[in-house]
């Protein structure tokens, strides 16, 4: 499988251990109108780590400091695989700090909240609870 695609995600945690997930539009090409934790693809010339720190400012106004937890790696339905590089990090931000630069919505939810909503098909991949 070649790998033609980087996207990095941010699973932030509040004080209340609860986790940012954003709602994504419903003009997405992939996975629209559900839920993921908020990332993106890494640009030319960017690493990981970069990447992470620029989708979670642009999608939500918040910095943290972010460590990588995993990279999962996906076949697309082309045959093209997809490389998530899975950042963790936590914050004292609250509900009201998150500016929702991108997607219908951004909430902080817990897991049982999250079982309540349409997630993207690697959600639980992404947020280490397969």
């Amino acid at each position: 499988m070649e790998i033609t695609h980087e996207v990095a995600f941010i699973v932030l945690t509040d004080r209340a251990g609860r986790v940012l997930m954003q709602h994504r539009d419903l003009d997405k090409q992939a996975e629209p109108g559900r839920w993921s934790p908020p990332g993106g693809l890494v640009e030319p010339g960017e690493d990981a780590l970069a990447a992470a720190h620029r989708e979670l400012l642009e999608e939500t106004g918040l910095t943290a400091t972010l460590e990588l937890r995993r990279v999962l790696e996906q076949a697309g339905a082309d045959g093209n695989g997809v490389r998530f590089h899975v950042f963790e990090g936590s914050t004292d931000a609250r509900q009201e700090d998150v500016v929702l630069g991108e997607g219908l919505a951004m909430r902080f939810l817990t897991r049982e909240e999250m079982s309540t909503r349409e997630l993207a098909s690697n959600a639980w991949a992404l947020l280490g609870q397969e």
